[in-house]
């Protein structure tokens, strides 16, 4: 069976330097090691006329979305249907998860819930074994004008079950790097086993409720082959869990990096702060740690309490001073606009971040999306202001919330303030009209 898949990224910003999507390239993966065909597109890179050639001669659609997208999604399915009634377009993701019977709804022959890989495999058999898409496992789909949901299907245990995500369907990586940014995308874990209130329940529906690692083998022969074969040594982690593992992890990934010949790559991640210690940084740095992102949200240890992010104020500015004093670079993501922020909040954000000295900075807007218990927070306190999808978008929103203890400019003022505090950031221009932007919900 042919298929294409597409990452509906049409037309729409990026900030910062566009990622790849893997999700669809470890379905990719999946579909080809099954005998069946694959083509790919990113609509943020690739043309749309190039998806309208592609799909004249294909036997199935497959579109991954987050709710931001969801639009734009339907806008491709939309344009796909004119031309291919018939042609069964499916679609998988965050949305398809979180909304799946809105998604069917909306003119989707199927939508997937959770994991992608299997129940993409098995709606492209069901449809050479002539079996309806609501009777596969992990899907739902119309039954006349009833949505109809498939039996429920659990997550793989073990994530080495399933091939490295297919880069070969990405004609040129080049296209994803910016400004001599040369990061290729990684995945080691699924799943958060932390409760903050801007990512849970979400997170757990779409990767299950417990962290599951893919082995330090499994990793770095996947690095070693992306240097082989793309000639790219640098790596991005986009996981939030990577560091669960501890220094016993990295010990023997460091064995297997070794192993692979991949001595001399490099790669940042994410982490929290109170997970940072002098062994472990020490231990990551031998296998090629250059820089960390860290979650560091507010300077509010009663924002930080109110987002259940739980860490102290005193493990962010210990994290940021072992980094410094082990030459790791850092990343401090920031959010601004808690409901229950007041303007000494934003001060004392502005003033940790200036204390902890980070080399890059990013901040975003608290947004009540579906799927979040900010979301549910905001629906009962009747402060969600999100009129359309791309409202939900938390890197280029204003006023998702109704703020009734801080005005637009002092969330204003202090985005620019931290933006001053950090010199070296990338992306200083894109962050002063995001910051500058914050006034229009005056």
């Amino acid at each position: 069976m042919n298929v294409v898949l597409i990452y509906p990224r049409w037309d729409y910003p990026t900030f910062g330097q566009i990622q790849e999507p893997l999700g669809l390239l470890h379905i990719g993966a999946v579909l080809k090691a099954h005998g069946h065909t694959a083509k790919f597109f990113d609509l943020a890179v690739d043309a749309i006329e190039l998806v309208d050639e592609a799909v004249a001669d294909v036997d199935l659609v497959g579109i991954s979305s987050s709710t931001v997208l969801f639009g734009r999604a339907c806008k491709v399915l939309n344009r796909i249907k004119e031309k291919h009634p018939d042609l069964p377009v499916i679609i998988g993701g965050p949305h398809a998860t979180l909304e799946t019977e809105d998604a069917v709804l909306k003119g989707f022959d199927a939508a997937v819930k959770g994991e992608g890989e299997y129940t993409a495999l098995d709606l492209v058999e069901a449809i050479q074994n002539g079996t309806p898409f609501y009777e596969v496992a992990g899907a739902a789909a119309k039954k006349g004008d009833e949505v109809v949901f498939g039996p429920e299907r659990g997550f793989e245990p073990d994530l080495d079950t399933f091939p490295d995500p297919d880069r070969t369907l990405i004609d040129d990586y080049s296209k994803y790097f910016d400004n001599d940014i040369e990061f290729v995308g990684m995945m080691a874990t699924r799943g958060c086993p932390y409760n903050c209130l801007f990512c849970k329940p979400m997170l757990d529906y779409m990767h299950g409720p417990k962290v599951r690692a893919r082995s330090p083998k499994r990793i770095a022969q996947e690095m070693a082959n992306i240097s082989k074969t793309l000639g790219y040594k640098k790596f991005l982690f986009k996981d939030d869990t990577m560091v669960l593992g501890g220094v016993e992890w990295f010990v023997e990934f460091e064995r297997e990096l070794a192993s692979a010949g991949l001595t001399d790559s490099s790669w940042i991640c994410q982490a929290r702060v109170d997970q940072i210690s002098v062994p472990l940084l020490e231990q990551m740095k031998k296998c090629g740690l250059e820089a960390i992102a860290f979650g560091v949200e507010s300077g509010s240890q009663k924002v930080l309490d109110f987002f259940r992010k739980g860490i102290k104020i005193e493990q962010t500015i210990k994290a940021f001073d072992l980094c410094h004093e082990y030459g790791i670079g850092t990343l401090a993501f920031v959010m601004l606009g808690a409901p229950v922020e007041t303007r000494e909040d934003l001060e004392a954000t502005v003033k940790l971040v200036e204390r902890i000295r980070p080399d890059c900075l990013s901040f975003s807007i608290a947004t009540p999306g579906p799927g979040n218990a900010l979301h549910e927070y905001a629906i009962k306190n009747k402060i969600r202001n999100v009129a359309s999808a791309e409202g939900n978008d938390y890197q280029y929103n204003t006023a998702p919330i109704n703020l009734s203890l801080v005005t637009a400019e002092d969330v204003s003022w202090a985005a620019h303030a931290i933006i001053d505090a950090v010199p070296t950031t990338y992306y200083k221009d894109e962050l002063r009209v995001r910051a500058n932007k914050l006034l229009a919900c005056s």
